[in-house]
C-alpha cells in the first residue's frame, strides 16, 4: 500500500466520497454531511452540521475531510462568504467553473468563459499563465424573482420597456 493509498483509502486524485487517505468513520460521517447540503457551504456549516449527527467530530477534523476530498475531487472550492471558502460536491470531469447564488448558495457549473486566446493576451511580457480561476456570483432564477417581486416589480415589463402581456 503506498502513502497515497492510506488505509482502505482512494489514491490521491480519485474522485472517492471519503477523499485519499483513510475511510474512518469520522470521515463517513463527513462525506454524509456533505451529500446532505444541496447548495454551496463554509467548513464551519458542514462542522456544525457534522455535530447534529455525530458532535464529538471535531472541526479539524471536518478541515482534514474538506482538504482530502478536495484533493480527491469530489470537493471544490466555488467561492468565499465573507471570508470563509465555499465548497459544493462537484462530479464533473473536465475544466469548468461554478456559478454561485448570493441568495442561497445554489451551485451550477459554468463553461470556462476564458479560451487560449484571452490568457495569452492577459498575461504581461515574459510571463506565461498555467492557470487561472474565474468566481461567478449571481442569483439563480427562484432568488431573482423573490428579489424583484420584493423590489416592487411586477414582471410586466422586460428590458426594453414593453409589457410582456400582449
Amino acid at each position: 500500500m503506498t502513502l497515497a493509498e492510506g488505509a482502505g483509502g482512494a489514491q490521491a486524485g480519485e474522485r472517492g466520497a471519503y477523499g485519499a487517505g483513510r475511510s474512518s468513520a469520522q470521515r463517513r460521517a463527513v462525506a454524509s454531511a456533505v451529500a446532505g447540503f444541496d447548495c454551496a457551504f463554509t467548513a464551519e456549516d458542514l462542522a456544525a452540521q457534522v455535530r447534529l449527527v455525530s458532535p464529538r467530530i471535531s472541526t479539524a477534523t471536518v478541515y482534514r475531510s474538506i482538504a482530502a476530498m478536495a484533493l480527491s475531487g469530489y470537493l471544490t472550492p466555488v467561492g468565499d462568504r465573507d471570508g470563509a471558502a465555499l465548497y459544493a460536491h462537484c462530479d464533473e470531469i473536465g475544466h469548468h467553473h461554478h456559478v454561485v447564488c448570493t441568495g442561497c448558495g445554489a451551485t451550477a457549473h459554468a463553461p470556462c468563459p476564458i479560451d487560449t486566446a484571452g490568457l495569452t493576451a492577459a498575461a504581461p511580457d515574459g510571463f506565461v499563465v498555467t492557470s487561472h480561476e474565474v468566481r461567478l456570483y449571481g442569483l439563480c432564477a427562484s432568488c431573482n424573482d423573490r428579489e424583484r417581486v420584493a423590489d416592487g416589480c411586477s414582471c410586466d415589463t422586460v428590458a426594453d420597456g414593453t409589457s410582456e402581456r400582449g
